[in-house]
């Protein structure tokens, strides 16, 4: 059953209602309530108007009026017997507000007039007290009000209606634009919307004024783009000029299949005097629940402090961190960037000096059904210097050379925006704003990971805000640690793009209501070249080589379409080698099988979890991961 609120009450016309007396010891206190009507805008202004008498009073004797809810002195609290009279009587505005005429929906014409909080008069010992009542009154001229009703939900079947196998979105709801049509004098009438809700799990009601209105809107709120691709027969708006509405429907899209993927955010650079965070996560961008073991690995040369970590790892063993996590889903958090994120507190050990390199790495088992196995694992190494610009953006990969050379059909690129306040104040809130180089394809940006609770939302074709609300920053002189953020995405690029044709990307980074701080501009690329350098493998683009099963648990098939297998090398991440072999013969290093062989099988049972590449014949690379 729909429940409905019965919200204001005034009169057509200015009238005194209803006066009440109270007494107690010298205090006589007359309560009248004055209500008027204003139907040209919508609007009723109430008044409460006491009138006090003080017997035996004196010159000096004081009377307050307290609001008993808060304690907070009334009118124009404390009033003072100046000359002396006795009986002494003074008129008070005790309270005063404006209210919008919300009309009690399906009832009789009439609102109902709430009185303010409980009030007292205090003079000396005698204490008057009024007690809230609540007064019906006809209004011959109400405001008309109606609704707007629908559904957000994940739209499975995409016929765009909301009916079996659809999974409705609870706790979000829609947005409401009115458009005026006129104004009162100076002062143009600004509607309220109330939204309604039944409890039923992904519906939604508005209750909407319809005096001086032309039109509306309601619409998606703009986080859910990064999220739930609309249906294809949504926009993500929808504009209307009558009311009632019913059924207006926001049918979203969510892939079935998990995509559970795994990463860290860290300062681009580590000052050898300093602590710092990192924020490993995980993220599911799918909408099946996955549960699973997270693995964070440390350089040997950093100190895990758990007492200044938040969302501490459920175990450590030596150098790793192991968090477990459970029903990962789009559905769960409402935002896949926030899922799962935990903050690890580090400090450099004594060995560590000024151009050394700390490198990590970390790993979740893939899921039967994830589409993309090999973003669950990850690797990469921070340099150690004296100083940095902390306010800057690193895209990966990096590529070759001054223009950051990446070959013709490399698809993605990845940012990661940092930020610091080194102002000398907390940074309540920060706003980063980025503009897109138009030779990425702006609707393939996907929310990878952000170091704190963050809202984004296109301000423009291609312009992305990244907002953190109430984020409270320390500055960097209190707090060096924790004065820092990030936040990271991946895009693709366009189709086609020509040799040389370059990426940029620039971010303005807005502490409070400070000028931008502009950060260091990006640039990538495209060459003529067919290797890429992720870390330090070289990957080659080219369809002669196939190996499998991927992800590998204990052997790992390699076989070739048109050539011989004559070497195969294994490494990591880090680019360290961890097995070569030839012709998949253990013990046999870097020597020449038999030209016959087209496929051979590796075991690597022994090889910890993680990414690894494997290098055919000194230039085929692959990349495969170990479970």
């Amino acid at each position: 059953m729909k429940k409905y609120l019965l919200l204001t009450i005034c009169l057509l016309s200015s009238a005194a209602l209803r006066a009440q007396t109270y007494t107690s010891g010298r205090l006589t206190v007359v309560v009248s309530y004055l209500a008027t009507h204003d139907s040209t805008q919508c609007m009723c202004q109430f008044t409460d108007n006491y009138t006090i008498t003080v017997d035996s009073s004196f010159a000096g004797d004081t009377v307050r009026i307290v609001d008993t809810s808060t304690g907070q002195l009334l009118g124009a609290s404390p009033y003072v017997n100046t000359a002396g009279a006795s009986p002494w009587t003074f008129p008070a505005f005790v309270y005063g507000y404006t209210n919008d005429d919300y009309h009690a929906l399906g009832g009789a014409p009439g609102v109902t007039f709430f009185t303010p909080p409980v009030t007292k008069v205090v003079c000396d010992y005698d204490t008057v007290k009024y007690i809230d009542t609540v007064y019906p009154f006809p209004v011959s001229n109400p405001c008309t009000y109606s609704t707007v009703q629908g559904y957000m939900y994940i739209d499975n079947n995409t016929d765009c209606i909301f009916d079996s196998g659809d999974v409705g979105l609870n706790n979000i709801a829609p947005s409401i634009t009115e458009n005026l049509s006129s104004s009162v004098g100076s002062m143009t009438y600004i509607p309220q919307s109330i939204w309604l809700s039944t409890g039923s799990p992904g519906w939604y009601e508005y209750v909407i004024q319809q005096s001086w209105m032309t039109g509306y809107t309601v619409f998606a709120p703009p986080y859910l783009a990064f999220i739930f691709p609309y249906s294809p027969c949504f926009t993500g708006y929808s504009p209307f000029t009558t009311l009632p509405e019913a059924n207006v429907g926001f049918p979203l899209q969510c892939s079935n299949n998990c995509d559970v993927q795994c990463n860290a955010l860290t300062p681009p650079y580590v000052r050898l005097d300093r602590s710092f965070y990192v924020w490993p996560y995980v993220s599911n961008t799918g909408c099946d629940s996955e549960s699973g073991e997270f693995r964070f690995i440390l350089d040997s040369r950093v100190i895990y402090d758990s007492a200044l970590s938040f969302y501490p790892p459920d175990s450590v063993h030596g150098d790793t961190l192991i968090w477990n996590y459970t029903n990962l889903t789009n559905l769960s958090g409402g935002a896949y960037w926030n899922d799962f994120l935990s903050q690890v507190y580090l400090s450099l050990d004594s060995t560590v000096v000024v151009g050394d390199t700390l490198c990590f790495s970390g790993y979740t088992p893939v899921p039967a059904a994830d589409i993309d196995p090999l973003n669950n694992a990850f690797s990469f190494c921070i340099p150690v210097v004296y100083s940095y610009d902390p306010n800057a953006k690193v895209v990966s990969p990096r590529g070759t050379g001054a223009p950051g050379y990446i070959p013709p059909g490399h698809d993605t690129l990845t940012y990661s925006l940092h930020f610091m306040n080194t102002g000398s104040a907390t940074a309540v809130n920060i706003n980063i704003i980025d503009t897109l180089d138009s030779h990425i394809d702006a609707a393939s940006l996907k929310i990878l990971g952000t170091s704190a609770d963050m809202l984004p939302q296109w301000l423009a074709p291609g312009i992305v805000e990244f907002t953190f609300t109430g984020i409270n920053l320390p500055d960097s002189t209190d707090d060096f640690a924790a004065s820092q953020g990030a936040v990271q995405f991946k895009v693709a690029l366009n189709s086609g793009l020509a040799p040389g044709t370059p990426i940029r990307n620039t971010a303005y980074i807005y502490f409070d209501s400070n000028p931008a701080v502009v950060t260091n501009t990006t640039l990538n690329t495209i060459d003529t070249a067919v290797i890429i350098n992720l870390g330090t493998a070289p990957i080659v683009k080219n369809n002669t080589i196939t190996i499998y099963p991927n992800p590998a648990t204990t052997q790992l098939t390699i076989q070739s379409s048109n050539q011989p297998i004559t070497q195969i090398t294994i490494t990591n991440l880090l680019g360290q080698t961890v097995y070569a072999d030839c012709h998949g013969e253990p013990g046999q290093t870097m020597q020449t099988a038999p030209s016959s062989c087209l496929l051979t099988q590796v075991d690597v049972s022994a090889l910890s979890p993680g990414v690894y590449f494997v290098k055919i014949n000194g230039t085929e690379i692959r990349k495969f991961v170990k479970e």
